[in-house]
């Protein structure tokens, strides 16, 4: 059985990697509510919002729980064998394990590399929609 706080952790990174950029500009439905409540006056950027919330894990809704579970399960298909192979020594939590991954980025396996992608261009959408 895993260990629950890398599960934390890896919850977080994972949410960090996949909809960082996104969750910056707009949190989304299932986590506005939860921002709004346990991060106010947290300005939007390098993580902030993340950083905030990554404290206070045992105050989330269960609803975001369930949006960033999900997107968990992308992040591990896509970047579980990058993570052994490149970040296996890094400790996670407070981002460390994306910072791994995108130091080693131009060697990650195509499919880590294409949800980096993934994010980055949901972020420049919502950018361009302001």
């Amino acid at each position: 059985m895993l260990d629950r706080h890398f599960v934390s952790s890896a919850l977080l990174g994972a949410l960090m990697l996949v909809v960082s950029p996104a969750l910056a500009q707009d949190p989304g439905k299932p986590c506005q509510a939860d921002v709004k409540k346990l991060c106010p006056g947290v300005k939007a950027g390098h993580g902030a919002i993340l950083n905030c919330l990554e404290g206070k894990q045992d105050q989330i809704s269960d609803a975001c729980k369930e949006e960033v579970k999900a997107k968990v399960q992308i992040v591990m298909d896509a970047c579980k064998g990058d993570v052994d192979k490149f970040c296996s020594t890094v400790t996670p939590g407070q981002g460390k394990i994306i910072q791994c991954l995108k130091k080693n980025q131009a060697q990650v396996s195509a499919g880590c590399k294409n949800v980096f992608a993934q994010a980055k261009a949901k972020a420049q959408t919502m950018q361009k929609a302001q």
